[in-house]
């Protein structure tokens, strides 16, 4: 027995029965009449979507188009579908290609990244080991204010040549100067 769809006169894909008429639909068809109308599309009483029932029936194999029963018919369907499957697995490789140097790329630069952020780490470190050798120096120093100057330090001006040469490993008041108005 063959189901056939009173709206369409199809097989129906999807097939529903109406308790009000007792006939077949194709649900999608049914359910937009109901939904237009809120009738039953054979007789006119009311019918809600609720009220249909499923009718459980195996999968409709669908037959193949008549040109598609000749050999050259079946090769060019062939010939098609291998060149959908080509196409494809081209498209795929082109979005691996891409993919792949997307990585590279983000790779690089999270790598360059790691690199700046290890140099500026050192730098800092350094810094702060020289900045502890100047701190017990510049402990002892005591920046002068000259009068007229506003709360501004200043270092105290010398004439002589002599006395503002330094010996190695010491520091000049300048440097303290501005150790001390660093800290």
């Amino acid at each position: 027995m063959a189901l056939v769809c009173s709206i369409s006169n199809e097989v129906p894909e999807e097939p529903v029965l109406s308790p009000v008429s007792n006939h077949v639909f194709e649900r999608r068809l049914v359910v937009k009449y109901i939904n237009d109308n809120g009738t039953d599309p054979i007789n006119g009483e009311a019918l809600s979507v609720d009220q249909l029932l499923e009718i459980k029936v195996s999968a409709v194999v669908k037959p193949r188009p008549p040109s598609a029963t000749s050999i050259p018919a079946i090769l060019k369907l062939l010939q098609d579908e291998w060149d959908a499957c080509m196409l494809h697995s081209f498209t795929l490789r082109q979005q691996l290609q891409t993919a792949r140097q997307e990585l590279s790329h983000a790779l690089y630069q999270h790598d360059a990244a790691c690199r700046v952020i290890a140099r500026l780490t050192k730098e800092v470190t350094a810094a702060r080991e020289a900045l502890a050798t100047l701190k017990p120096q510049a402990a002892g120093f005591v920046p002068t204010l000259r009068e007229g100057t506003e709360g501004v330090a200043t270092i105290p001006t010398r004439t002589d040549a002599m006395e503002t040469e330094v010996a190695p490993g010491e520091m000049t008041e300048e440097i303290l100067l501005k150790v001390h108005l660093f800290l």
